[in-house]
């Protein structure tokens, strides 16, 4: 097995059981009229590897593979654009059509959305007469204190002047007339009182 990293533009890592480590010549030359050589491995893989551009080509529209850290996520959505990938080549194969990947793909979404989303159970929704809700029960709501002739006026907040704090709030409970910090005295008071 022979495992190598060649420098061209990136690193090139191969692993291979197929080629040795001879050195080729690429029928190119550079600055100096010398043969550039490479790797056997590195020119057979560039003389070969039109489908594999062709594909990562096609995919990289329409590819569902999001930043993330866990490796296994990666490889999950890589798996499924290959998959994508390969029904839309039947598909051109079969029917002999040739949409657009992006169109297949939307095309595919939709059809699974709706094969699948009507054996999803969706919740039962009451509707709930607003009305109804405040007869039984008494809602209180945090609203601004009134502003008076000379412009507004702050109240002390109850919660905090029994935990010996002074604090001056413009809001106030619309139910229990009693001047409330938004946050978190309000919910505090109205649970303990």
């Amino acid at each position: 097995m022979l495992a190598m990293r060649w420098l061209d533009r990136r690193d090139v890592y191969m692993l291979t059981t197929c080629f040795s480590d001879k050195m080729l010549c690429n029928g190119k030359t550079d600055y100096e009229n010398k043969n550039i050589r490479k790797p056997e491995c590195i020119i057979k893989y560039n003389e070969s590897m039109g489908s594999v551009d062709k594909t990562d080509m096609l995919l990289s529209s329409v590819e569902c593979v999001h930043k993330t850290v866990k490796w296994y996520k990666k490889v999950y959505f890589h798996l499924i654009d290959i998959s994508l990938l390969n029904a839309y080549s039947a598909y051109k194969q079969v029917t002999g059509k040739h949409p657009a990947l992006a169109d297949f793909q939307l095309e595919l979404i939709r059809q699974t959305i709706d094969r699948y989303s009507s054996k999803v159970k969706k919740p039962k929704l009451y509707p709930i007469k607003i009305d109804e809700l405040l007869q039984t029960k008494k809602m209180h709501f945090i609203s601004e204190v009134p502003t008076t002739e000379q412009g507004k006026v702050k109240r002390k907040c109850a919660l905090c002047s029994l935990n010996k704090k002074r604090k001056d709030t413009k809001y106030l409970c619309n139910e229990c007339g009693v001047g409330l910090c938004p946050v978190p005295c309000f919910e505090i008071y109205h649970k303990k009182m």
